[in-house]
């Protein structure tokens, strides 16, 4: 498997943030337990790049629990096998605490149609046309993942 582009840099928090580009989207962690995501324009995901995407969050998650904000806007087609390894490999990870999908096109609303419906993977999933909605509702479900986690 081909290495993805790695970027490493400090943001005003020293925190260190991660990115990790191949030629489908990239993946990025700004903080422990939060990974961004987004697929570029015109991206075609098969099987290929759903085990490429894998690779890369959990990579960058370093394999421990996260939320995920996954941007599929830029989307153009997903193939039904893809479909099926992110929702089947995500559950048997169990890793992923729950994604939040920014849908703000046609096509990416049909996609999350069919993680909603057909590919439900066992954690939340939710689609938002906006940005901050989809951040805040993933802050949140991680939080309650740490709540239970502590007690």
């Amino acid at each position: 498997m081909r290495v993805p582009y790695i970027s490493f840099m400090l943001n005003s928090q020293q925190v260190m943030k991660r990115t990790v580009r191949s030629e489908f989207g990239e993946v990025t962690v700004r903080e422990t337990g939060f990974v961004y995501a987004r697929v570029f324009p015109g991206a075609e995901i098969n099987i290929k790049e759903a085990k490429e995407y894998h690779y890369m969050v959990s990579h960058l998650s370093k394999s421990k629990p996260h939320v995920t904000v996954l941007d599929i806007s830029g989307i153009k087609y997903i193939s039904k096998d893809s479909r099926e390894f992110l929702s089947q490999n995500s559950n048997e990870w169990r890793k992923t605490i729950a994604v939040a999908l920014i849908v703000k096109s046609f096509t990416a609303r049909m996609v999350a149609n069919f993680f909603l419906t057909v590919n439900k993977p066992d954690y939340p999933i939710r689609a938002f046309t906006d940005t901050l909605s989809a951040q805040q509702w993933a802050k949140s479900e991680y939080w309650k993942f740490s709540a239970r986690a502590v007690s």
